[in-house]
């Protein structure tokens, strides 16, 4: 009789202690419920804000301006996260304690999805061709405003090493600057001296400011595609991952709101 006695105290406390564990689990899957809803909350700020944040970046547009269509690009794709974070918040919990509201919404954000993910991956030519007609400038700016003024710098050092007199200094300044006027004439060796002396003076420090000049534009040249296979590689990935998003996402589209 003890020992019936004593299994069934064993049983009665094993009942107790599920009990106890299937509340705990109860409670913890109301909190968590509580959480997705949270969760879907900010996933729709989430959204909200972005769409903000694309529209101060697009307006005003700047169409056919390969400077701006690149730069736009780019400010997207380094914020293209938001977005993602913002999907998957939002689609959090499937199908489970939705309102009406959020079935129209739903359906709207999963064709959205597809939306992005073509646009993306359009953008990707678009952001090379962008890129190729931007390194061209650069290289025409190099090629066609600094190497001339340097070209003119080496001719104008030539002929200044080869000045002797008085009037082949006057003929080098004559030939080489409109303006003469606020040039005092050379009247003595020692005031040769001194103008081939500033001259040359000038001539190095114009040269040093071109060829950084230069330089600075060689390495613009070099983060133009940097940032090129940055943002166009991180446009391919994310209109990729857009449209598996879309294609993930049917159930909204097949969903009748009552």
């Amino acid at each position: 009789m003890s020992r019936f006695s004593e299994t069934n105290q064993q049983e009665n406390l094993s009942l107790v202690s599920i009990s106890q564990k299937l509340e705990k689990l109860g409670l913890f899957g109301t909190n968590l419920l509580r959480s997705i809803i949270i969760a879907r909350l900010i996933g729709y700020g989430f959204l909200i804000l972005f769409i903000l944040d694309l529209g101060a970046i697009i307006i005003p547009p700047n169409l056919g301006n390969p400077q701006w269509e690149f730069q736009v690009l780019g400010e997207i794709v380094e914020r293209v996260a938001i977005p993602f974070i913002a999907v998957c918040l939002i689609f959090l919990g499937g199908n489970y304690l939705r309102k009406g509201w959020e079935y129209f919404s739903l359906n709207a954000i999963s064709w959205l999805c597809l939306v992005a993910g073509i646009m993306f991956i359009i953008a990707v030519p678009l952001g090379i061709a962008n890129t190729l007609r931007i390194d061209r400038i650069i290289a025409n700016e190099i090629n066609q405003q600094i190497q001339p003024q340097l070209a003119f710098l080496d001719n104008l050092d030539k002929r200044l090493q080869g000045i002797k007199t008085k009037e082949e200094m006057q003929n080098l300044i004559q030939e080489f600057f409109a303006n003469t006027n606020n040039i005092p004439p050379i009247n003595t060796e020692e005031g040769l001296a001194e103008i081939k002396s500033n001259f040359s003076e000038n001539t190095k420090a114009i040269r040093r400011q071109l060829n950084q000049s230069k330089s600075a534009l060689r390495q613009q040249r070099k983060s133009l595609i940097k940032q090129s296979f940055k943002w166009n590689v991180g446009a391919l990935i994310s209109g990729v991952l857009f449209i598996l998003i879309w294609q993930m996402t049917a159930w909204t589209r097949k969903i009748e709101v009552k």
